[in-house]
């Protein structure tokens, strides 16, 4: 392969990623918006709540023979992210869905929800006499696909699909081309957030809905049904992985760490805390001043450190990979500042009884004690 051959390849397989979903809603507590300085911060955090990632590869740089499952399917990921504990295989179902819409038949081929993250992977196949799409980029055969049949995904437009009647953001969405002729695999992923912040935590059997948007009434009366959608059976999932939440932590210069949410499932690991400075240690901003604000936040050594957060266990190793996260502040009443931390991990086997949340030179202990077991 020559260089221009290599730089065609490396186009086809990273394309500009389009803007097809609305931003997330960022943190109500946060007391500005933030921009340009925030993102000169070395931010392995998302401090905006995301804008949906769209990135399809055409197996180039990975092994074509790979299964790109549930749990494996998302090409912007590193491979060391898609590590899972024994028992996560246990959680997918398979074959959920089936509808047809025209020219295209659509399933939902897998699905997998541990308590906090649902995925779901569907399939799209063209069943008419010539495959209306051309070039080798999935995503881009995909929405010439649909402009074609006249038929999507209510999800490709507005980032929500329908969990229990409550539409929840996605988070990510990625395509690939099928094993069949005409077929373009496509998965999504999700908090369980809806677009008011409030994160679900279903258990049980969950009725799950991708509602089809139709382009015209033509189309509309060709299809079998108005959504994509199925039934999952989760068990108890949120309540089985989640750890019972300790006593908050007063750290050696008196800031407080209170864990609100730890899930450690085989899949993902979840952590939300709340840091606060105590008032004696901080001097209130000038809010009209942005500049002074972020100057202010500068002398905060806890604010800095809480931007590259990780997990270690009592012998020190590192735990899991970063995997994603957002951070928020407010200020409170007494002058005090909490700085609002989200971080998601992959799971480790090296748990020890007792691990920890590292961020600067503290180290705050999270006991592997389960709330449900």
């Amino acid at each position: 392969m020559n260089d221009k051959e290599l730089e065609k390849t490396l186009e086809r397989a990273f394309p500009d990623t389009p803007k097809v979903f609305h931003d997330r809603m960022l943190e109500a507590a946060r007391p500005m918006k933030r921009e340009g300085k925030a993102m000169k911060k070395r931010l392995l955090l998302k401090t905006a709540l995301v804008c949906a990632v769209i990135l399809s590869m055409t197996g180039v740089a990975v092994a074509a023979a790979n299964h790109y499952g549930v749990f494996n399917f998302n090409p912007n990921e590193e491979e060391a992210h898609y590590f899972t504990l024994p028992g996560a295989e246990d959680m997918i179902r398979y074959d959920l869905a089936e509808a047809k819409t025209g020219d295209l038949v659509w399933k939902v081929k897998e699905a997998a929800y541990d308590g906090r993250v649902l995925r779901i992977l569907y399939s799209v196949r063209y069943t008419g006499a010539s495959i209306p799409w051309q070039g080798e980029d999935a995503m881009d055969a995909y929405y010439s696909l649909a402009m074609s049949a006249g038929v999507g995904l209510q999800a490709d437009g507005n980032g929500e699909i329908l969990v229990n009647g409550w539409g929840v953001n996605l988070q990510n969405v990625s395509a690939r081309y099928g094993e069949e002729p005409g077929e373009i695999l496509c998965w999504m992923d999700c908090r369980m957030e809806g677009s008011d912040g409030e994160r679900l935590k279903p258990e049980g059997s969950i009725a799950v809905s991708m509602p089809f948007s139709f382009h015209s009434e033509e189309s509309k009366a060709a299809a079998d049904r108005d959504a994509l959608a199925f039934t999952l059976e989760v068990g108890d999932a949120a309540s089985r992985y989640a750890l019972r939440l300790p006593e908050p932590c007063t750290l050696d210069n008196g800031t407080r760490v209170t864990f609100t949410d730890l899930h450690f499932s085989p899949v993902t690991v979840f952590i939300d805390a709340e840091i606060t400075v105590p008032v004696e240690r901080i001097t209130a901003p000038d809010k009209e001043d942005p500049d002074a604000y972020w100057a202010w936040i500068d002398t905060v050594p806890e604010y800095a450190a809480a931007f590259d957060p990780h997990l270690e266990n009592a012998d020190g190793e590192k735990l899991g990979e970063w995997k994603d996260g957002a951070l928020g502040d407010r200020i409170n009443a007494d002058g005090s500042l909490t700085i609002v931390l989200h971080c998601e991990n992959t799971p480790s086997e090296k748990y020890t009884a007792v691990n920890y949340l590292c961020f600067g030179e503290w180290k705050v202990p999270i006991p592997m004690e389960y709330a449900a077991r």
